[in-house]
């Protein structure tokens, strides 16, 4: 072991010290890997998670601001690596899409039973939702994590500094101790984003945008009856809206919305749209809103020695499938530092391309998110659209492009890259030109 030290001076070694900050699910996801890989090679790792949240709290204190969707692959996947998802995290399986538009709504149905997903929690849920046997997503990897080996502190860093080349955490103004390797698993809410960029290396904040999170409570039967099994996408023409969705989990529906810095009046302007009132029955109540941060565009510096960004943080995917971000990259970091090394090269070479790939594949994800948005604002196109989405559903020997287009881009089912060379379809693209050229004679 001392000649590989010797020859590689940031390698981790039996017993090396770990930060993570920030136990959200990549912070969990790294912290688990981590300590797997190390026992696979005889070693045993010191891994400290700061993380000032508690998840089993219900309201804002325990919660992480995100809609909560995971997609069915992401669940096999996790199955295959041992971590299983109890029934008391899973809130709703979702099967469906329904889209409502100004012109007319369609269901889009699952193309493959392994594109499915499912709705959970972040934190428990809305206040006074305890005791109604929920779990929270975030809670179950964080105790997994701990069963690995971690060490849980309920500390928040405020202070990051390099002392003899290595970076030396600070909380309450008190030094905890200096380690080899600090993880930034942070949200983009969080106060640790001025920490890391205050170290000089070149570390930015995200480029970031409003978003909005609004639990509506409604009971088990309502829920069934108005929602059922399927997440209801609105695609309006509200100004500075670019979507919104009603995700049902148990007895609350989750309402995002995603546009340009969303505001509390905007929300209102969409729940008092006379598309949405169609949806949702007369009485309702929203039980808790916030106005969280997304992450839209990676730093461009998300290392150096002994220092790496991961998730939110870091590189995640635009909008959609956060958890499978989280996985992935977690993932990544894990087997950069324990099989590799700790140094800004090591992370250069080894998990630079991860976090890179998934910057380009939200190229096209800019992309296809512009054609949605001209569809959303152009009348003749939305209609086209939804007459060929309509169509699809109503052939069972269809291969449903666009359908299944349609259910990948909203569900992050997909890598968007893969999703852009589909959209190139002939075939698709001529059904679209048919129905266009159909409406444009009533139209015009």
């Amino acid at each position: 072991m001392q000649e590989i030290m010797d020859a590689n001076p940031y390698a981790l070694e039996d017993g090396s010290h770990i930060a993570v900050i920030g136990g959200g699910p990549t912070g969990s996801f790294f912290s688990i890997f981590a300590m797997k890989m190390a026992k696979m090679i005889g070693e045993e790792l010191n891994i400290t998670i700061f993380e000032p949240k508690d998840f089993t709290k219900d309201g804002p204190g325990g919660c992480n601001r995100c809609g909560g969707v995971i997609s069915e692959l992401l669940v096999q996947t996790l199955a295959v690596e041992g971590i299983n998802l109890p029934d008391s995290v899973v809130q709703k399986g979702i099967n469906s899409y329904k889209l409502h538009t100004t012109n007319g709504s369609v269901s889009i149905g699952t193309p493959l039973f392994e594109k499915t997903i499912a709705t959970v929690y972040r934190g428990v849920g809305p206040k006074g939702i305890m005791g109604k046997d929920k779990e929270s997503f975030d809670n179950f990897l964080l105790n997994l994590a701990v069963k690995e080996g971690a060490l849980h502190m309920p500390l928040r860093i405020d202070h990051v500094e390099y002392r003899n080349q290595k970076p030396v955490l600070f909380a309450k103004n008190k030094k905890i101790r200096d380690f080899d390797l600090v993880i930034g698993t942070f949200g983009v809410n969080s106060t640790a984003v001025k920490v890391f960029e205050g170290l000089g290396f070149g570390y930015k904040s995200p480029a970031i945008t409003t978003a909005a999170i609004a639990e509506i409570g409604l009971d088990r039967d309502m829920i069934s009856e108005y929602f059922g099994n399927s997440i209801h996408l609105f695609l309006l023409p509200i100004k500075d809206i670019k979507f919104a969705a009603m995700i049902p989990k148990g007895t609350y529906v989750t309402l995002c919305m995603l546009g340009k810095n969303v505001t509390a009046h905007m929300v209102n302007a969409l729940l008092d749209h006379h598309v949405v009132k169609k949806v949702l029955p007369e009485n309702y109540e929203i039980n808790c809103r916030c106005l969280p941060k997304m992450n839209i565009g990676a730093p461009k510096v998300p290392f150096t020695d002994r220092i790496v960004m991961c998730g939110d943080a870091g590189s995640t995917r635009l909008f959609k499938d956060g958890l499978g971000a989280a996985y992935i990259m977690g993932k990544a970091a894990a087997k950069t530092a324990v099989f590799q090394g700790v140094s800004k090269e090591h992370f250069h070479k080894y998990y630079y391309p991860f976090y890179k790939s998934i910057i380009i594949d939200n190229y096209f994800g800019r992309f296809l998110y512009a054609m949605t948005e001209i569809y959303r604002k152009n009348k003749l196109l939305c209609k086209g659209m939804l007459n060929v989405v309509q169509k699809e559903q109503q052939n069972v020997h269809d291969r449903k492009r666009l359908s299944t287009i349609m259910w990948d881009i909203f569900t992050g089912n997909e890598r968007y890259k893969n999703i852009f060379f589909r959209s190139l379809s002939l075939k698709m693209n001529i059904d679209l030109l048919k129905e266009f050229a159909k409406l444009s004679v009533r139209f015009y």
